[in-house]
């Protein structure tokens, strides 16, 4: 390869800088803000699952509308590689994605660690956390199915042009507050890798961190077969 080549090469990787700075910007929020909720409800009380489940889910929704014209990795390397499993993505523009939303992941861990100290690692740096007597095979197979669910309901409302495109982000904030009140004492509600990354590093509690990775990237397969099933058909 001539250097013009790995030039042209570089270009093209930076050229997308707007997209990756929207994606760090969107995970971090979005990180930020759940697993505060997480540590407030830990330290104060007075959210509950209800309260902790609108937080993730009303401000995935607004951070959706915000970003994903400007990205479109959706804040979850999940949902990233779901798209690219699909051929929605470009090889590189995943890989970029999906860096920047674990650099994010551990920012927002940083600033968690700023605010509340020693107190916020006992809890995880506010990162999902097993149930009690929940084993790590009922939690990834939790984190998959709750992961498939919303890969599902992105490419049902996002990426399928046939479905209610306008509405999308609005429909995921809604699935995940469903889901995760019914997977928070379960598995801890990540179905997000960067959910758990950070926060866990972090805190130095990566005992279940595969539960948190190998979940929710098992459930993106779901982008497949949705692609094999309704795209597809509805192109010809």
């Amino acid at each position: 390869m001539k250097i013009p080549d790995i030039i042209s090469i570089i270009k093209g990787w930076v050229a997308e800088w707007r997209a990756y700075l929207a994606e760090f910007l969107g995970t971090f929020v979005f990180v930020l803000i759940a697993s505060l909720a997480v540590v407030v409800e830990s330290l104060y009380g007075g959210l509950g699952i209800l309260g902790i489940a609108l937080a993730i889910g009303f401000s995935y929704a607004a951070l959706v509308f915000a970003s994903v014209h400007l990205a479109g990795g959706f804040l979850n390397p999940a949902l990233t590689l779901a798209l690219w499993l699909s051929q929605k993505l470009s090889g590189t523009k995943t890989v970029f994605f999906i860096i920047f939303q674990v650099l994010a992941s551990f920012a927002a861990g940083g600033v968690l660690l700023l605010i509340f100290g020693a107190n916020a690692l006992q809890f995880g740096l506010g990162g999902p956390a097993l149930g009690v007597n929940v084993s790590l095979q009922t939690a990834v197979l939790t984190e998959a199915l709750m992961t498939a669910g919303l890969v599902f309901v992105t490419f049902a409302t996002m990426v399928d042009r046939g479905g209610p495109v306008s509405f999308g982000p609005l429909v995921l904030g809604l699935i995940l507050v469903g889901e995760t009140i019914a997977a928070l004492p379960i598995s801890g509600a990540a179905f997000n890798p960067a959910r758990a990354i950070g926060p866990a590093v972090l805190a130095k509690s990566v005992d279940s961190l595969a539960v948190w990775i190998i979940g929710p990237l098992l459930g993106s397969l779901v982008g497949v077969v949705y692609s094999l099933l309704f795209l597809k058909k509805s192109k010809r």
